[in-house]
């Protein structure tokens, strides 16, 4: 049931041109549609002046005057558009339907290339013609609107186009002939009307035509003279025009910009209308705009509207911003107070385009649907058309088509609803339409996206090698924006555990430890829980459970989860199967990062047995727990037969892979590791130099590897006494590991450990003592109080306690190395002896870092 309108007080009071006429209309008994028809306009227009969104244009504002009996010409002095600050006066010939903004924030920048463009002296009249393109509250119309009133006396005559259909263009059309003097303005044929106009324009100079909301610009040409003495701008949603109209995007706000429209819009602040915040960082009510503003990415039109809904509602910054995370389909559908030209909320905004979309491709409003859960910015096109096989019959037959893709990406742009980049071949999504393509989808169709995703990510995700690392970089971000949504693929579990798998595998490959964790994590929980458990890849996810614990330096964690795989291969798979070789080579690296050698050596030397058996053997496997049985006998200061086995290594990594890979690298490095250790530094300092060249070109400056290298190098630089040069080295690999492993890891104190060493041997007692206590209190916590790293510890800081004259203290720190020595490592180990027989003059050999491989 409609409600009854109801008539308004005496208009004495009113200060608009809206609210005479409604009080008028009211007054005479007329509904807007009987009235729209006496005058012979839409009632859309008269709702929008009524609703002061608009302001008649001259031709009705006189049929206005006949129809009521009352001369509007008086009222225009209080029209909002004769109140805005700053006016200057507009041309004579003037047909810009909207009032000034007054919560217009910012754009100089725009403006003022606007008007350099559009004012600048051409040899062809035709090129002074610009579009300011975007999506749907971007704010196209505000900014044209702005540049009118701006720089509206620079022009003799200022003309506006309702281009957005064929009706409103004709009755702009109408308003220009009315205001110029045409005969033909009140001619019925329109023909006639056109070529009296285009005739006008192509007479005079020294004109402005904004065509407003341009959709099609055949219309345009239509009505526009070929040749012309004047400059036109366009307002559009589509990216491209044709080749004689230069193209402006319009951008989202700059972070202040979008502060202040909001301040201002939501009266929280008394901004005056270019003073951006810059000095009210630290006020709250800054602080949680700042959030807002980057939460709604800069979009005006919905600035606008959270200022509408704090303006209404009264709340806080904070609660509304409360709401965008709990409710956003609510909160983006939500419009509010409105004082501009846009009544739309962002929800109805986006709908809108979608619809017009699907009018030009179909299957358009689809892709974007897809589009909608991953990560906003660079999404993969090849990520589209490889996994398209796995979407719904029409979309997926056409991102195989690529004339068909091309056609719907055409269709999307048009509305710009996604940005695509050539150069990389990647699109864009603005993430508030993201939220709305998201919060429009019915629950059932939520859940058939999840089933494709999962599908698409399972059929395009490679194996984790260094030679798939780029694809991964490109996919991960769009992979973890997933992972919420592919929860809901319970149909599809199996693809949901792999794409986990994958992605958490290549986050631990780059030392992204932390971030890999909860994906292995439920990786492993999904194949446990299912139905029908597939062995092979339950025993892959525990291995790399176990790796990623390993890693992290929790070894009670890692050990249980390899005795379990140990135990299913043996049950599953033959005992001498290659699988099982490989878990007890890692089992046996797990016990020697404890410094349990003893239990460690059996286990690398019944895996060697198993792989030299197998004919088939990959050479890496080989060469792996060479490495990590070299590794052991390093530790027990068997240093000719550690020798052996890294050259064999070595000599096999290179037939395999070549001379720059990072298999070869670490076994480089762990060979000057043991030169380093005989004094051997001639030969150790170019291994090590290749092995982080190595690292650095292929994992980058920032991983955890790489940082081992330069720890490592700086070491040999310590043992040289070059400890100008081990500073920077020791710094720089600490801050990587912080970053990366966390402050508390094994590998940070090793840093640390570093640093207190070299501040030590140059008495800096100071700078050394407050490493070495964080160093002992992350090993006792990480390793444990009697494994040998800590006891290396204790004792390199009863060195400096003995050089500082605190015997005692020293005495007591030497006791305890030499009791965990003496069990860990033997009597007979130098390291033992090494203790035993420290004096003052007798400076011990400091622990290595030594690398392990997995």
């Amino acid at each position: 049931m409609k409600q009854e309108e109801i008539l308004p007080s005496s208009p004495s009071s009113f200060k608009s041109i809206g609210q005479h006429i409604r009080w008028h209309r009211l007054h005479q008994g007329l509904s807007q549609e009987a009235f729209a028809e006496a005058i012979g306009t839409s009632t859309r227009s008269l709702r929008r002046w009524e609703q002061d969104l608009t302001i008649p244009q001259q031709i009705w504002r006189e049929r206005l005057s006949q129809q009521l009996g009352i001369d509007f010409r008086h009222l225009l002095g209080a029209s909002p558009i004769e109140e805005s600050e700053h006016f200057l006066t507009p041309p004579p010939l003037w047909s810009v339907p909207y009032a000034r903004n007054p919560s217009f924030i910012g754009r100089t920048t725009l403006l003022q290339t606007l008007h350099r463009l559009l004012t600048t002296k051409q040899s062809v009249a035709r090129t002074k013609t610009l579009a300011l393109s975007g999506l749907g509250g971007i704010g196209k119309t505000q900014a044209a609107i702005e540049y009118a009133y701006r720089f509206g006396q620079h022009y003799h005559a200022l003309f506006w186009l309702a281009a957005e259909t064929a009706e409103s263009l004709l009755a702009s059309l109408q308003e220009i002939a009315f205001l110029v003097r045409l005969p033909e303005y009140e001619i019925a044929d329109h023909s006639l009307l056109i070529a009296a106009t285009r005739r006008w324009l192509a007479s005079h100079q020294e004109w402005l035509v904004i065509a407003d909301n341009v959709e099609d610009p055949a219309i345009l040409q239509a009505v526009l003279p070929p040749l012309r003495q004047g400059a036109l701008l366009f307002t559009t949603r589509r990216q491209a025009l044709g080749p004689l109209v230069q193209m402006l995007e319009l951008p989202p706000m700059s972070e202040e910009e979008g502060i202040a429209l909001l301040l201002s819009r939501s009266s929280l602040h008394p901004l005056q209308q270019e003073a951006f915040p810059g000095t009210l960082q630290n006020d709250e009510t800054i602080v949680h705009a700042r959030e807002l503003t980057r939460f709604l990415e800069g979009l005006p039109l919905a600035l606008d509207q959270a200022g509408a809904y704090l303006q209404e509602a009264g709340c806080r910054i904070a609660d509304y911003l409360q709401l965008c995370y709990e409710q956003s389909k609510e909160i983006l559908a939500h419009r509010g107070l409105h004082t501009g030209n846009h009544p739309a909320s962002v929800t109805a905004t986006v709908q809108l385009s979608l619809e017009q979309v699907a009018l030009e491709h179909p299957t358009a409003p689809k892709l974007l649907q897809l589009c909608a859960f991953f990560s906003p910015d660079t999404i993969p096109e090849d990520l589209l058309v490889a996994g398209g096989s796995e979407l719904e019959p029409e979309l997926s037959a056409a991102v195989a088509d690529p004339y068909q893709f091309n056609l719907i990406l055409a269709a999307l742009r048009s509305a710009s609803l996604v940005t695509r980049h050539p150069e990389t071949k990647t699109i864009s999504v603005h993430r508030l339409v993201q939220m709305v393509v998201r919060d429009l989808l019915e629950p059932t169709e939520t859940r058939l996206w999840s089933e494709q995703i999962a599908r698409l990510f399972q059929r395009t995700l490679p194996d984790v090698t260094p030679d798939t690392w780029g694809h991964y970089e490109r996919y991960l971000p769009h992979i973890l924006a997933c992972l919420p949504l592919l929860e809901q693929a319970k149909e599809t579990v199996i693809a949901f555990s792999e794409v986990l798998y994958k992605a958490g595998s290549y986050l631990l490959a780059r030392g992204h430890v932390k971030e890999a964790e909860p994906l292995l994590r439920q990786a492993v929980a999904i194949e446990e829980q299912a139905s029908h458990p597939n062995t092979q890849k339950l025993l892959e996810r525990l291995e790399k459970q176990a790796e990623l614990y390993w890693t992290q330096g929790k070894y009670e964690l890692a050990e249980p989860l390899l005795q379990r795989v140990l135990v299913l291969e043996e049950q599953k798979l033959d005992a001498s199967h290659l699988q099982t070789a490989e878990t007890l080579s890692n089992l046996g690296l797990l016990y020697w990062s404890q410094g349990k050698y003893e239990q460690a050596e059996p286990l690398y030397v019944q895996s060697l047995h198993i792989l030299e058996q197998e004919s088939s053997t990959p050479h890496e496997l080989i060469a792996i727990t060479l490495g990590n049985l070299a590794l052991l006998y390093c530790s027990q200061g068997k240093y000719e037969q550690a020798e052996l086995l890294y050259v064999r290594a070595l000599e096999i990594r290179e037939n395999q892979f070549g001379p720059e890979h990072l298999k070869v690298a670490k076994t480089k490095n762990n060979l000057a590791a043991l030169y380093r250790d005989q004094g051997k530094y001639e030969q150790a300092e170019p291994l090590y130099v290749q092995a982080l060249k190595i690292r650095e070109k292929l994992l980058g400056s920032e991983h955890p590897d790489t940082a081992s290298s330069i720890n490592n190098l700086g070491f040999l630089y310590w043992n040289q006494g070059k400890y100008e040069q081990a500073e920077p080295l020791y710094v720089q690999a600490l801050k990587i590991r912080e970053k990366l492993l966390g402050p508390e890891h094994p590998d940070t104190a090793n840093s640390l450990y570093s640093l207190a060493i070299l501040y030590r041997d140059q008495e800096k007692y100071k700078q050394a003592e407050p490493l070495f206590v964080r160093v002992l209190s992350i090993q006792e916590q990480q390793l444990g109080p009697e494994h040998p790293e800590t006891a290396s510890s204790l004792h390199a800081l009863a060195v400096m306690r003995r050089v500082q004259g605190l015997t005692a203290e020293a005495r007591t720190l030497l006791d305890r190395a030499l009791q965990i020595r003496t069990r860990t490592l033997g009597p007979e180990h130098p390291k033992t002896k090494e203790t035993l027989s420290l004096s003052r003059h007798c400076e011990p050999k400091i622990t290595r870092e030594q690398e392990r491989e997995y």
